[in-house]
């Protein structure tokens, strides 16, 4: 599968990306996540969210992540539309959401970025950073966690128009106060793309990365230099 026919048909998702397992962190259950981000709701209610500028600031940029061509997306280009990805099947909307420039939580900002891998090798990252009003953040980690244990598969329409989704829980390696790893399966004409979906809060904020490579290999994870080098920047942003 081409380049391009792979990035028109991923449409509504949000991806982000890169590849490698350098780390060895474990990844706590869904419904533990689920079960942590209720304990700690209110834990940042005397914190402002980011605004815009902070969210800009604190998103990655070239020098940031060295072997990646980082840029900011356009809402109408590349793998991301902008319509939000509706499910047939409301226990999966959470997924459609993170897959989506907007959701059922309102966001008090967000902003985004695209990588990918300078080598060719057909990496493409996409990373949405969005911070939530008070209790807003946990609201997005609790459906998330639901949905990762009762949200087996959906289809979607969006942007790119309609398509199935696949989705299953992955061992991530993402770093954060809660965390939500996913792996989904999406198809391309009769062949599926495997795209890896890491969500994390830190504080009010949520990092969105989606992973995939446009030639359909599968990459195994979403842990990759350029996601970790954006939660260092979140995690130093945050109050």
């Amino acid at each position: 599968m081409g380049m391009v026919r792979a990035a028109i048909v991923v449409g509504s998702v949000l991806v982000a990306s890169g590849c490698g397992h350098d780390s060895k962190a474990a990844k706590p259950s869904a419904e533990a996540t689920g079960t942590t981000a209720a304990a700690n709701a209110g834990a940042f209610a005397g914190k402002a969210a980011l605004t815009r500028a902070q969210l800009e600031s604190a998103a990655i940029e070239k020098d940031d992540v060295p072997g990646w061509e980082v840029t900011v997306p356009k809402s109408a280009a590349g793998p991301v539309g902008g319509a939000r990805m509706v499910a047939d099947k409301a226990v999966c909307q959470p997924v459609g959401d993170a897959l989506s420039e907007s959701g059922a939580v309102k966001t008090v900002a967000a902003v985004e970025r695209s990588a990918v891998a300078e080598d060719r090798s057909g990496v493409m990252v996409r990373v949405r950073l969005a911070s939530y009003a008070d209790g807003g953040a946990d609201k997005v980690m609790a459906g998330l966690a639901d949905a990762a244990l009762k949200c087996k598969g959906f289809n979607g329409s969006g942007s790119a128009g309609k398509q199935h989704v696949g989705v299953a829980q992955y061992n991530g390696y993402l770093m954060a106060d809660n965390t939500i790893t996913l792996r989904l399966t999406m198809e391309i004409g009769n062949q599926p793309l495997p795209v890896y979906l890491d969500v994390g809060s830190v504080g009010r904020t949520v990092e969105y990365f989606a992973t995939f490579n446009v030639t359909g290999d599968d990459l195994g994870t979403g842990s990759t230099t350029a996601e970790r080098m954006q939660h260092v920047k979140v995690g130093s942003a945050t109050p």
